[in-house]
């Protein structure tokens, strides 16, 4: 993304209407989800796919070199992390799928009940082991999707609140991935925040030595709000219908979770941590009895028709593929246009900006309006603002490090999780809704509910405010720490010289 920023005028995608046509895309897309959601109240992820395509099938007459917007928008899928998070979705929908036919939600019904966790307890289980997953994986949407398959169905049955059930996984799902050393996020924005005399781009160790006690805090935090709450308005299943449902045999897919977890911890490649538990998984359910071949795949001749684990589950998948697809594209425009830098040049010019609470406080605004915008979708929006934070920084002098955990931190706060377009919700809502076939007994919480619900979020947005309002944990570059001895010395000149 760099290059893109440093493009120079011959590159640069131009439109009949300046740079500023290069948020059209952008445009059309937010208005047209902001109808379907608030307006015709659906709310899915299904939705997304086609007014991004429209955003960028409009704004292609708009351009003066047709040619090279659409090559442009090919480009975008050029970057390594998005290609790699479109292959993440495909194989984790086959993974969750898996789960679901391998009945790992009976068998943490049977594992709650035998252990007598019900309520807050089983929801502080599904916090801490959904993290665990997060970090493993290093992809936060992939980890979600495994995680709400894992602990929806069980925590609602044993007297979670369905919102807050929802909203605890969400909530994991951050806090995994914020305390992760090889989380995708992590590496794409140490990679784009740098210091402003060196060079050099931040250093991992130094960023999670910063990061972690807060993202700890938050998640203490977190765990007192679930023990309040997590048991209001949540209803236990009788112990007849607890009984009918549990299944001890589930737990033996709890095997491939916990070889994608440890995989995903040692080698940090979650494709081949995810192709590993797929296969375990099959050759589990197939040697328990749990399912037979014709669960994992099965042709209707007469219908010409594919069903089973791996076709249901690519399937349930490709909306957010399709929709990450034209997203990259039109980060892509949006950043050719030359409007990015545009921005940036008239806000660094401000000398209130120029100051460490108004570079904060900007780059804070502005990085929550772009995890808005992109439907906190984390990496394209990181992808789309860190060079652009990475300026903003660079004339207060913040360290690399500091600016980096706080663009994780905003982008996995409310920011990431509106009700109205988050890929978090409209995802989490879709996967309960596919549960909610199998289970009907299970309730599907609102948008709104699980926005509520979602305690971490609540929780780091409030830190965060008090990171750029009140300065807590500000560092900045080593060039802009004065020299603690040099000053002492220019004390002790200027008093000679005085004396004499």
């Amino acid at each position: 993304m760099k290059e893109l920023m440093n493009m120079d005028k011959t590159k640069r995608l131009e439109f009949y209407g300046g740079p500023i046509v290069g948020l059209l895309p952008i445009a059309i897309f937010i208005v047209a989800i902001g109808y379907i959601t608030l307006g015709l109240k659906f709310y899915s992820v299904s939705s997304f796919a086609i007014p991004t395509l429209a955003g960028l099938m409009v704004t292609y007459f708009l351009a003066k070199n047709r040619q090279q917007y659409w090559q442009t928008a090919i480009n975008g899928l050029a970057n390594k992390g998005i290609a790699k998070l479109i292959f993440v979705f495909l194989i984790i929908g086959i993974f969750t799928r898996l789960l679901v036919v391998g009945k790992t939600g009976q068998g943490f019904v049977w594992l709650g009940t035998t252990l007598g966790l019900h309520g807050a307890s089983f929801a502080i289980l599904a916090f801490l082991g959904t993290a665990i997953f997060s970090l493993g994986s290093g992809v936060p949407f992939a980890a979600l999707f495994a995680a709400t398959t894992v602990f929806y169905v069980p925590g609602v049955m044993l007297g979670v609140n369905p919102a807050i059930m929802a909203g605890t996984i969400v909530g994991g799902v951050f806090f995994g991935d914020g305390i992760s050393p090889n989380s995708q996020l992590t590496t794409a924005v140490l990679q784009m925040e740098t210091d402003s005399k060196t060079g050099k781009s931040a250093d991992l160790v130094k960023m999670l030595r910063q990061q972690v006690g807060w993202v700890c805090s938050v998640a203490a935090v977190t765990i007192v709000f679930l023990i309040l709450f997590a048991g209001k308005g949540g209803t236990t299943q009788s112990a007849a219908a607890l009984s009918k449902f549990a299944d001890p045999a589930g737990l033996w897919m709890l095997i491939p979770v916990l070889v994608v977890a440890i995989m995903c911890i040692k080698t940090r490649d979650v494709l081949a941590s995810l192709t590993t538990g797929i296969i375990i998984g099959l050759i589990i359910g197939l040697a328990t009895g749990l399912f037979g071949l014709q669960d994992i795949i099965s042709l209707n001749v007469k219908t010409a028709t594919i069903t089973g684990i791996f076709e249901d589950g690519i399937n349930s998948m490709l909306p957010i593929s399709l929709s990450t697809i034209f997203l990259s594209g039109s980060i892509a425009v949006m950043q050719q246009s030359g409007i990015i830098m545009i921005l940036c040049d008239r806000l660094t010019k401000h000398k209130f900006v120029q100051t460490p609470l108004g570079a904060e406080l900007v780059t804070a605004l502005g990085m929550g309006l772009v995890n808005i915008v992109q439907c906190g979708a984390l990496l394209p929006g990181i992808l789309l603002y860190g060079d652009f934070a990475d300026r903003i920084g660079h004339v207060a002098k913040i360290s690399p490090e500091r600016r980096a955990y706080m663009l994780v931190a905003i982008s996995m706060s409310l920011t990431g999780i509106l009700p109205i377009n988050s890929i978090f919700i409209m995802g989490i809502l879709g996967q309960i809704r596919s549960l909610h076939t199998a289970f009907p007994s299970v309730a599907v919480p609102s948008a709104n509910a699980i926005f509520s619900g979602t305690f971490y979020c609540w929780i780091i947005t409030a830190l965060w405010l008090c990171w750029v309002l009140l300065g807590w944990g500000r560092s900045f570059e080593a060039s802009a720490k004065p020299n603690r001895k040099l000053t002492a010395t220019r004390k002790k000149i200027t008093v000679l010289e005085s004396n004499d």
